[in-house]
């Protein structure tokens, strides 16, 4: 039996990380359901079958672990993209990963989508210096080298077509209701290696003026 401090606590550090990573697991799979502010500690603490007490013993507020839970995916996820970086055909894999991870985490493209909108919000600049800032960092530099490969003669600013590449893919996903209603375009569209293969060659064309064919 696990030692129990006051109040129910658990002294087990094994059991604290499992209970902490259950609270973060179970705020992601809630996040794809619902905005977050609409989910209350209680709702995240019964998902977790964990009291409400420990969420804030363990993270002090919703906030704060909705911001461990995006901090956790976004190490994860980058991860994931310096393998995608390092192996054949980086650009297409990365739309490909990209789309794949927005349309099975909505939660993540609704909290980019409402945060960057909320210029009172207290997670936007938290959240604006992981994923996306370390992207900033690193596509540029992928873009160039492969705009090189590709079109030796090509003059391309980097930055930008980085920015415009991210553009291309988050923007169906954070604009999901228009594209819908509007277009008539559904969600296993957008998640399908069709979508991915538009997206790549309407980027890379406009990046080297040449067509691609691998």
């Amino acid at each position: 039996m696990t030692p129990v401090a006051s109040r129910g606590r658990p002294v087990d550090p094994a059991k604290q990380k499992e209970q902490k990573q259950k609270l973060i697991q179970v705020t992601l799979t809630l996040m794809n359901e619902k905005s977050y502010r609409d989910i209350t500690i209680r709702e995240l603490a019964a998902a977790a079958g964990i009291n409400p007490a420990m969420v804030r013993y363990y993270f002090g507020n919703k906030e704060a672990l909705v911001l461990e839970s995006f901090k956790t995916l976004s190490s994860q996820c980058f991860e994931d993209v310096q393998d995608i970086f390092a192996g054949d055909n980086p650009v297409k894999s990365l739309i490909h990963f990209m789309l794949q991870l927005l349309t099975r985490h909505a939660g993540l493209a609704r909290i980019l989508h409402d945060e960057m909108l909320n210029r009172e919000s207290s997670l936007s600049e938290a959240i604006i210096d992981g994923f996306p800032k370390r992207m900033a960092t690193a596509l540029p530099e992928l873009i160039a080298a492969e705009a090189k490969r590709i079109n030796p003669e090509a003059r391309i600013n980097a930055k930008y077509s980085a920015f415009n590449l991210i553009s291309m893919i988050v923007m169906p996903i954070v604009g999901a209701p228009v594209r819908r209603q509007a277009w008539g375009i559904t969600d296993a569209e957008i998640a399908s290696p069709e979508w991915a293969e538009h997206i790549y060659h309407q980027f890379m064309y406009g990046l080297t003026g040449k067509p691609v064919d691998v």
